[in-house]
């Protein structure tokens, strides 16, 4: 049956781009104007943090992960009521896309499953969640080579693809072997198979990186300075117990400090000297090594916040400052506290003011309730009435409103015989806050793994939402509120160089224009332009005259969905009908006269002609993160790989069996290869996938029924591959249903022998992978990661090897490709249900049940006096179990049970 719908998506601004924020005009306007649109766009323009809560600590190729996601809101801190979508993705240990999906949200939550399909590959893998309003913010630019912008039709489709993100949410988790025999647990890791074997070079000398913050962000002449510094080893691991020394230019002693077991520290200059260029001297391995310090400012502010049990105290020392400053602090996005500091009058009001020196340096104190902060991160700002960030300056307010549970688990033994019932009571501490949303797993406890990536939601929303990077063990910052970990916390605070709440864009200083509104339900957006056979010009972003309509058509199964949107200047952004699962999507565009009737003429007239032109070209607008970011050295490294440290929070724990390389071949000669291994490609992906990827990222200026193979294979290759980042070929080649020719080489291999041309390809079988219609899949094989992006291993000569498989249907299957666009277009996701099964009457001798999550639970249900009572099965052994709990109430309290940590 078939239903027409004519849509025209003209409500909440929908349709089109959406307006600046201001247009980066702040002038000199005052501080209380400036603090005024900080103000407006927090409650106007709030952010949105994921967490997602998974079934398991660790997994095995073969099983299913279930996970439940939490959005909340920056500035209320509870389940978001802006987007009504998430995505979340499996991204593979070295950065390749596994799977994306897309899930509704009702009320702030939603869940879902990856399959890990024993074609994969073991190692760490990584989930990467967002919404599309969360990428409006944080945006930077992937690192490239110039050249590369030049394969793309415009620079505005260049930028879009390099186009990265500074902070999304991440999990990263171990996946092991498949075991050998059902049940046999072992956690063997064997890594994707690689062609070339590296040496390390060698080096006399370890490389170290060693960086400077300055409390406020400056070092300014004349004032009194704190400086925090954080030391790590090349790979990233932190270096502690390592004494450092600061000196000026004449070799005087400035300051002696020591790095903790996360490697940072802080010492206080007590008279900064405009002329001293301080360095920081320190002996690591019996090297010595010695680092500059920032360049020290003539003028500006110099900040110092201390957290009391009462109050926040600020210190603002001012040097050569002449226009009025003020202090705002924000929290969620959302100001806290504001107060203007008049440089000629800073005596008001509970405001401390002391003259400095001769050097001109003025002091102001001033206390901040500490009640007026919450707790997690706030952000102190010392600004001027031009929008000038004179100090800033993260700290962690903790008023231990988390502490007391607001959940308690009850009815769960020691352990449990084979097939045993277990009963698991749930309790909420305080039923009238109603709960919006929890999820429950229960997991056999002998499989679990501890990783250093095991932050629940409070921590996360709390802490690790808030600051770049990752976070390695954030629960041991509040396990209690000893003096210890205090000073750990203000020194992660001060290590940070970035901010999640731009200041300068709230303020309307900078050009803040978001390209997305929440999403409240499926669309679809792109661009149209002409097409005049070859005579395309994508210069621009869309290349019309006159606006034409764009007419979607979706197909599942039976029934035919039929959208029509008018373009405005050349783009579209359309509604969808609500779709869950795969479906088929066709796109064209007609003039706007054209009726339904002409457009499906139109289709059913050469529709799957291959050598046909579209009157117009759509091409769709591709919002999702196409890079994946590398790992810190704790997110792929077991805590038991390492000798645990003083101080270590007791979430770490468990066992870690190893990691076990695959046995290969390796020939005797000077950058010999591995045979690769074909079945374990990097990268699996269908052609008309590919090219349809390849012509909406603007790769692709023809029509792709007729492929030039070099050329697709260049594309498919960065496509994946990318760059490098490095102004340089690397060694492609090109396969024919897994058959070499070396003829496409790109550049040649050196000392590789070549492969003469098979009859069936020399006699035009060839022929049949330039077309679109006849080809399956694209393989990808490769020696590079993407996470390892600069390393060593790609330098001079290890130049990284690219494959691109192409591979034909099988049979001579034909698959005719449109004139028009045609898409594999993914609805929502649909999740099984969770098997758990019913042991109430004893099972048949010889029944094996190797579950590890033994229960899980996305929503669990409680009466009117907060109770729920949940009754599972244990599998086929004895077992002690572990419990988590991760939910959220009404108010915006977390609530957080695990029964082992």
């Amino acid at each position: 049956m078939k239903y027409v719908f004519l849509a025209w998506v003209l409500m909440c601004g929908l349709g089109w781009p959406l307006p600046m924020h201001g247009q980066g005009t702040a002038g000199f306007e005052g501080a209380d104007s400036l603090y005024r649109k900080v103000e407006g766009f927090g409650v106007g323009l709030p952010q949105e943090k994921v967490y997602l809560h998974l079934d398991n600590t660790c997994y095995f190729l073969g099983d299913t992960l279930w996970y439940k996601g939490y959005v909340m809101r920056s500035d209320r801190g509870t389940l978001t009521d802006l987007s009504k979508i998430l995505y979340v993705e499996l991204l593979t240990p070295d950065g390749y896309s596994v799977e994306r999906q897309q899930l509704e949200m009702e009320d702030g939550t939603a869940h879902g499953m990856f399959v890990l399909k024993d074609t994969l590959y073991a190692g760490y893998y990584e989930l990467r969640a967002y919404t599309r309003w969360m990428l409006n913010f944080g945006q930077c630019e992937y690192p490239h080579v110039r050249i590369s912008e030049d394969l793309f039709y415009s620079k505005k489709m260049a930028k879009e693809f390099f186009r990265d993100y500074e902070k999304l949410y991440s999990r990263v988790f171990p996946v092991y072997d498949k075991p050998g025999e059902a049940g046999d647990f072992v956690k063997d890791m064997t890594l994707r198979p690689m062609r070339r074997y590296y040496k390390t070079p060698k080096k006399k000398k370890p490389e170290v990186d060693l960086r400077f913050y300055p409390e406020g962000g400056n070092l300014v002449a004349g004032t009194a300075c704190r400086v925090a510094l954080e030391l790590n080893g090349e790979d990233g691991q932190h270096l502690g117990g390592m004494e450092l020394s600061v000196r000026d230019k004449d070799g005087k002693v400035a300051a002696v400090c020591r790095t903790d077991e996360r490697g940072r520290t802080t010492f206080r200059l007590p008279d900064v000297s405009e002329d001293a260029d301080y360095r920081a001297t320190f002996t690591y391995k019996g090297y010595g090594y010695e680092e500059e310090l920032p360049e020290v400012e003539k003028e500006g502010c110099a900040l110092a916040v201390t957290v009391g049990d009462s109050v926040v105290e600020a210190v603002v020392q001012a040097v050569g400052v002449d226009n009025p400053i003020a202090v705002h602090v924000m929290s969620g996005g959302v100001s806290r506290f504001y107060r203007p500091l008049p440089v000629s009058l800073l005596s008001s009001g509970g405001v401390d003011v002391a003259d400095g020196a001769a050097s001109g340096c003025r002091t102001c104190r001033m206390a901040i309730p500490l009640d007026s902060l919450p707790t997690g991160v706030n952000q102190l700002t010392v600004f001027d009435g031009k929008g000038r960030i004179y100090a800033d300056r993260l700290f962690f307010v903790n008023h231990h409103d988390y502490g007391a549970p607001g959940l308690a688990v009850s009815g769960v033994r020691q352990s449990y015989e084979p097939f045993d019932s277990i009963t698991v009571h749930l309790q909420l501490a305080d039923p009238a806050d109603s709960l919006s949303s929890l999820s429950l797993a229960v997991r056999d406890r002998e499989t679990e793994e501890d990783t250093y990536d095991n932050g629940t939601i409070l921590t996360e929303m709390l802490l690790a939402s808030e600051i770049k990077g990752f976070v390695e063990n954030p629960g041991y910052y509040f396990e209690s509120d000893d003096s210890l970990r205090r000073q750990a916390l203000d020194r992660l605070m001060m290590v940070q160089g970035w901010r999640r709440y731009k200041w300068r864009e709230m303020a309307d200083v900078e050009r803040f224009a978001p390209a997305w509104l929440p999403e409240k339900f499926q669309t679809i957006g792109g661009c149209v332009n002409r097409s005049e056979r070859q005579n395309i010009d994508f210069k621009k972003i869309s290349n019309l005259k006159k606006e034409v309509n764009v007419w979607a058509m979706f197909t599942q199964g039976p029934e035919t969905f039929e959208l029509k949107q008018q373009t405005k200047d050349g783009s579209f952004y359309m509604a969808m009908p609500k779709i869950y699962g795969d479906c088929m999507m066709f796109l064209s565009a007609a003039k706007l006269k054209k009726d339904i009737g002409y457009v499906r003429k139109k289709r059913q007239k050469g529709f799957t002609d291959e050598e046909a032109w579209p009157d117009y070209y759509v091409k769709l607008d591709l919002f999702h993160p196409h890079f994946a970011h590398p790992y810190s050295f704790y997110q792929d490294m077991s805590p038991h790989d390492l000798e645990p440290f003083a101080h270590e929070d007791s979430l770490v724990r468990g066992s870690f069996d190893g990691r076990v390389l695959p046995s290969v071949t390796v020939r005797t000669r000077r950058n010999g290869l591995r045979h690769y291994d074909p079945a374990k490609p990097a990268v699996v992906i269908d052609a008309y996938d590919a090219y349809n990827m390849m012509a909406d990222y603007g790769l692709a200026d023809v029509p792709f029924y007729y492929l030039s193979s070099p050329a697709v294979s260049t594309l498919v290759s960065f496509l994946f591959v990318g760059d490098m980042n490095k102004y340089r070929d690397y060694f492609l080649r090109t396969t024919f249903n897994a058959w070499p020719n070396r003829l496409w080489d790109k550049p040649v291999m050196p000392n590789t022998p070549t492969h003469p041309v098979p009859d069936w390809l020399s006699r035009g079988e060839f022929e049949k992978f330039r077309s679109l219609s006849l080809l399956e899949r694209f393989y990808i094989y490769t020696d590079y990661v993407p996470r390892e992006m600069g390393s060593w291993k790609y330098r001079q000569d290890n130049q990284p090897e690219v494959i691109v498989g192409m591979q034909l249907r099988p049979n001579g299957e034909y698959f005719p490709s449109c004139r028009d666009r045609r898409y594999l277009w993914h609805g929502y996701a649909v999740c099984d249900d969770f098997y758990s099964p019913d042991y109430s009457r004893r099972p048949l001798p010889g029944t094996e049940d190797y579950r590890r999550t033994l229960l899980w639970m996305p929503e669990v249900k409680f009466d009117a006096k907060g109770s729920a009572t949940v009754r599972l099965y244990n599998n086929s052994k004895r077992t002690a179990v572990s419990v988590e709990a991760v939910g959220v109430t009404d108010s915006g309290r977390y609530m957080q049970y695990n029964n082992v940590r």
